[in-house]
């Protein structure tokens, strides 16, 4: 007997709730309405992409121009939809996604991870977010990590990368990369405004502007060996690749990327709406308070179509 007025005091307050016009039930309901809806879609994405999160959103200009801030990507498993290939493997099957060869990976770096990536609800917190760079190609374990060069950035997509050699350090200090001909005297050579300088982790490069092939990226062994197999991979925008030459604050340079860092590829961009998730607690409150206001705008219609007196009729003689 007690189940069964238990069972009908919890219908009875889902009936109030449902039907209840206190302003502060109502929203409550929109809110409630608004999370399954939410859940719903996000389900959804997981069962067709197969990872999570099945969306991110670009945070900075690395892949401009074939990828933007504010751009939503879709995220798909790596080896959804075909197989993960890398700029050298798209180089020999035609394979392209976001104009250029290979696909556009996500992945933490250095394995990192954090609370929120280890229950699964997020790949990263904001403070340690993942990485979304073109993978390359592959390097094994024991071999020299490689460095790939795009001296024009994102303005210009290489139809091939040719190796560099190191000829020397000029009189200040920079090792002057050279494609194995017409390499200048070391000593004498002083880096001009046209001639391309870097600064990495591994020392001062140059490389002359008389080294310079149109539309060719470049390739330079350095002399670190990959402790791992892994993806060597790199912005579109970004002159230099991610190993061996970026660097996150706690977590130290970028190792080549091994396959359980992958979190996964990207499948497609929507333009824009990505804005909403970079400020999503300024899209929040905005919400919420248009929510409120219009629950309070209904409520006083409705007080005052109670209040407004009723017309009387004439008076029959």
């Amino acid at each position: 007997m007690a189940d069964k007025e238990e069972t009908r005091n919890i219908r009875t307050l889902i009936s109030q709730f449902r039907t209840s016009d206190h302003w502060a039930v109502s929203l409550a309901r929109d809110l409630i309405w608004v999370v399954a809806v939410v859940g719903c879609i996000a389900l959804a994405l997981f069962l067709i992409c197969g990872t999570w999160p099945a969306v991110v959103t670009i945070e900075s200009e690395s892949m401009v121009p074939n990828m933007n801030v504010g751009d939503l990507v879709v995220v798909v498993q790596k080896d959804r939809f075909g197989d993960l290939q890398t700029w050298d493997d798209g180089k020999v099957s035609g394979y392209k996604k976001f104009g250029d060869y290979g696909d556009v990976i996500i992945f933490r770096p250095n394995g990192l991870t954090d609370m929120w990536a280890s229950i699964g609800l997020l790949p990263l917190s904001k403070a340690q977010h993942p990485i979304i760079h073109r993978a390359i190609t592959w390097t094994n374990a024991g071999q020299l990590v490689p460095s790939y060069l795009n001296i024009y950035r994102g303005k210009i997509t290489p139809t091939g990368y040719i190796p560099l050699t190191v000829s020397g350090k000029t009189a200040n200090g920079y090792q002057i990369l050279s494609t194995g001909a017409g390499a200048p005297t070391a000593s004498n050579f002083t880096p001009g405004t046209k001639d391309l300088v870097m600064k990495t982790p591994q020392g001062n490069y140059v490389l002359p502007a008389d080294a310079v092939i149109p539309n060719l990226g470049y390739v330079k062994e350095t002399d670190t060996l990959a402790t791992h197999g892994g993806y060597i991979t790199k912005g579109d925008n970004n002159i230099l690749s991610d190993q061996g030459y970026l660097t996150i604050p706690g977590t130290g340079t970028v190792e080549p990327v091994a396959k359980e860092w992958v979190i996964g590829k990207a499948l497609f961009t929507v333009p824009y709406v990505g804005l909403l998730p970079l400020h999503i607690v300024e899209v929040i409150v905005v919400v919420v308070i248009i929510m409120v206001l219009h629950e309070l705008y209904l409520r006083r219609k409705e007080e005052a179509g109670i209040k407004k007196p009723k017309k009387s009729g004439k008076k029959q003689r």
